[in-house]
């Protein structure tokens, strides 16, 4: 059985970021409604009182849910049981959500999405069990599909995951080294669902192997360019798209691709910036200058492209699957993807 196939809707260039995701999300159609309800009847608890608040905190708090959103879409494009691909976007977005609480912690982030992150707001035990009791919900919901092949592949985004924190960009002499394990790390930490999640999709719709291919090659796209651009927008400055204050990432140490693509570029900055990096510099008018330095040069521009090229990859991989109305609604996801930081 076929979900139903959505009309693409217009976007605007002028229109702000948000009201764009707002509308490539309705394209998912109703089927968002049913993600809603089915990730709240995973939060109840109603024996366990303070284990269901905390859930509620993570699982109800605002989130763009565009997980769920692109395997609704994709689902309209490769078919399966409406049911059984709720079930699946609803594990998607609730194994992200418990990577979240688990990320804070090791970050040692004290807000998420412009609120107090969950071990603020409760307390570093509660937040490591709350997260391990999302992990556990979502492979609940992943074992009710029956089939191994889903099983497998959210085990190995969740060793993805886990294998991301593992590597630690380092700067070198022209920034070689510290690219390539950026991309590596985003790969497996953000890409790496994404793509896991469409292919789960065609998994269930028994799609043939070129489609299967096709649509992961889509989710790695997607989500390569969702995360440059995210780290972008850490520069640039917009807390309403990454839900946490601009320059978060500087001010931790985390050499991301605008960064890396920056000091690759000897700038006469380059100490300033790496005193922010190193925490030698911790005072707010050091940061707002290494902002600014990173901002006035051709490095925010040139991440850019290379999130717009993952992007277009994301596109390509479209090429394999049938030309129905949903197709084109995916590639406006795509397009915002990489067009978030104009």
């Amino acid at each position: 059985m076929r979900a139903p196939s959505s009309v693409p809707m217009p976007l605007t260039s002028s229109a702000p970021s948000t009201e764009a995701m707002d509308t490539i999300t309705a394209l998912a159609g109703p089927g968002l409604g049913d993600v809603e309800r089915v990730i709240r009847e995973c939060a109840r608890v109603p024996d366990v009182p303070a284990l269901e608040q905390v859930l509620l905190d993570v699982l109800t708090s605002p989130a763009k849910r565009l997980r769920p959103a692109l395997a609704l879409l994709v689902a309209q494009v490769v078919g399966g049981h409406h049911e059984a691909v709720v079930n699946l976007a609803a594990a998607t977005e609730i194994l992200h959500s418990a990577t979240l609480v688990h990320d804070d912690i090791v970050d040692g982030a004290a807000e998420r999405r412009g609120q107090p992150a969950l071990h603020v707001t409760w307390s570093q035990k509660i937040a490591v069990l709350a997260g391990d009791y999302l992990f556990a919900t979502s492979a609940d919901l992943v074992a009710r599909l029956d089939r191994p092949a889903i099983v497998r592949l959210f085990s190995a985004t969740i060793h993805d995951m886990a294998r991301s924190e593992f590597v630690t960009p380092e700067f070198d002499d022209d920034g070689d080294i510290a690219h390539r394990q950026y991309l590596q790390k985003i790969g497996h930490k953000t890409a790496s669902l994404f793509a896991h999640t469409c292919e789960a999709v065609a998994v269930l719709a028994d799609a043939p192997a070129e489609e299967r291919e096709a649509l992961r090659g889509l989710g790695w796209g997607v989500g390569m360019a969702f995360q440059i651009t995210d780290d972008i927008l850490d520069i640039r400055g917009a807390m309403v798209e990454t839900g946490k204050p601009v320059g978060t990432d500087l001010r931790a140490g985390v050499l991301t691709l605008p960064v890396i693509l920056y000091l690759g570029n000897d700038p006469s900055d380059g100490e300033l910036v790496q005193d922010v990096l190193s925490g030698k510099s911790t005072d707010e008018l050091a940061v707002a200058r290494a902002l600014d330095a990173i901002n006035a040069s051709g490095a925010v521009d040139e991440a850019a492209e290379v999130a717009r090229g993952h992007a277009n990859g994301a596109r390509a991989a479209l090429s394999v699957v049938r030309a129905v109305p949903a197709r084109d609604s995916i590639e406006a996801f795509v397009q915002h993807t990489a067009d978030r930081t104009r």
